[in-house]
């Protein structure tokens, strides 16, 4: 999926040293997994065959072609519902269950780092933008800040589900449109239960207003999204348990 290759660097800004092990863990690098006790293929295809029986066999092989793919042809056009499609499913079917899965923990801590990322990006934007035009929601302008930053952390993540499910589901257009914002918005919201708890606790307090040209505002901040991370695992989980949010 390739929308993963920039949730891994943004949730860096947060996570730091745990965001770079997760990636190696169960991003894995961005390379495919092989399974343990495969032999590694050769150039040519042949696992652990010596170079001159590579040679050979592929001498041999090239010689069959010609005498043997015609009515191998005939042969196989001949068996009644045993085609090549079957043999392609069958094929399919053998390589799925040779390739390795990923635990299913693994696959809702990819998702829920999916939606950490639109909720970190809002949150290094929202500060600058609401110091440049502040507002007050139930008269505070902490809740005005956070009102800003769900909005605009709904609508980055919508983006960035809307680029992981394509190719993934039937939905195209609109529909899919509609579908990542279902999948976002429990996903965030989850999120943000953690995330605003703590700030609440650090701004209410602790410290009380925070600006984001202190340290320890971005301190809190990061806190603050451990904190989402926590709270939003559980939700990615039932998302993808009960089928409205795909494992990664």
């Amino acid at each position: 999926m390739k929308i993963m290759l920039w949730v891994w660097p943004v949730n860096a800004l947060w996570a730091g040293p745990l965001a770079i092990w997760a990636y190696r863990v169960i991003g894995n690098g961005g390379k495919p997994r092989i399974a343990a006790g495969v032999p590694a293929q050769a150039p040519g295809g042949m696992a652990g065959m010596p170079h001159d029986m590579s040679k050979m066999a592929k001498h041999d092989m090239g010689d069959m072609a010609g005498h043997d793919m015609g009515a191998m042809h005939h042969d196989m056009a001949d068996m009644p519902g045993h085609g090549m499609g079957n043999m392609a499913g069958h094929a399919m079917t053998g390589m799925q269950h040779g390739m390795p899965r990923r635990p299913f923990w693994q696959s809702i801590v990819a998702g829920t780092l999916h939606c950490g990322a639109g909720c970190t990006l809002a949150d290094l934007a929202t500060p600058w933008l609401f110091a440049a035009a502040p507002f007050l929601v139930l008269g505070s302008p902490v809740f005005g800040e956070w009102t800003l930053a769900y909005l605009l952390a709904l609508v980055i993540g919508v983006g960035f589900q809307y680029g992981g499910l394509i190719g993934m589901v039937p939905e195209t257009g609109a529909a899919l449109v509609w579908r990542a914002l279902k999948v976002d918005f429990f996903s965030l919201s989850a999120w943000q239960v953690g995330m605003y708890g703590w700030m609440g606790f650090a701004i209410f307090g602790v410290f009380g207003p925070l600006h984001p040209t202190e340290p320890a505002f971005w301190l809190m901040m990061q806190l603050a999204m451990a904190c989402g991370f926590v709270t939003a695992y559980p939700m990615n989980w039932l998302l993808v348990k009960t089928g409205i949010k795909h494992a990664m």
